[in-house]
């Protein structure tokens, strides 16, 4: 009877032990595998999105703006941009520029019409002349500068918000150069740009181009 008790204490004893090793060996392969999957989440987590380019894949340089041959100015030409800059000179703000026009060609019997078109062909050739007899004036250099950002930024929704720009100085530095603000798909941009001008300014090449600071190659 007691050899009886003393087998069934063994067979309770390796059960307890059995028990405790299955026990153990679930313990350690959880474990084991708890490092290997928090590093794979933690992998995971610290993966940065793909950085999204707003430039089109192909760069076009080329275009082809509309030109303005500038006015080839007289005596008579450079007399009326006298008095009527200086009239204009007063008003601080230069509001009413057609009206102040209309007077000055009234106190002088001309046809204020006439003098209005005729003072905005003598102001483009005062201030461009110095760059030869022809130039992308007004609403074309504002269609060439929306044809750029149309052919080369890219997105759903593209809208230039401001910019500034400089314009070409003389016959030896045929260069446009400034900077526009977009919003692209809801994203604020800054677009650095170059443009050279060639044959009589009928080709206006892009030779640098630049988002937030940072060259593109082309």
């Amino acid at each position: 009877m007691r050899f009886i008790v003393n087998k069934l204490l063994l067979i309770g004893s390796l059960g307890l032990m059995l028990g405790a090793c299955s026990t153990a060996t679930d313990t350690e392969g959880r474990s084991g595998n708890a490092p290997e999957e928090t590093t794979v989440a933690a992998i995971n987590e610290t993966e940065e999105p793909e950085e999204r380019s707003i430039v089109a894949n192909e760069i076009t340089k080329t275009f082809y703006p509309e030109v303005t041959k500038l006015r080839s100015l007289t005596e008579k030409d450079l007399e009326w941009y006298d008095i009527i800059m200086t009239r204009l000179n007063a008003i601080d703000d230069y509001s009413g520029d057609r009206e102040t026009v209309y007077e000055i060609a009234e106190e002088h019997n001309e046809d204020p019409e006439d003098l209005w078109f005729r003072w905005l062909e003598i102001v483009e050739a005062k201030w461009h002349g110095d760059i030869g007899d022809y130039a992308v004036l007004g609403e074309d250099l504002d269609k060439l500068f929306s044809e750029i950002i149309e052919k080369n930024i890219v997105g759903k929704d593209v809208e230039r918000i401001d910019g500034r720009y400089k314009l070409p100085d003389d016959e030896e530095n045929l260069t446009t150069s400034g900077n526009w603000n977009l919003d692209v798909d809801g994203e604020s941009y800054e677009i650095g740009f170059v443009i050279e001008h060639k044959d009589d300014f009928n080709i206006a090449e892009l030779i640098e181009l630049s988002i937030d600071g940072e060259n593109i190659d082309f």
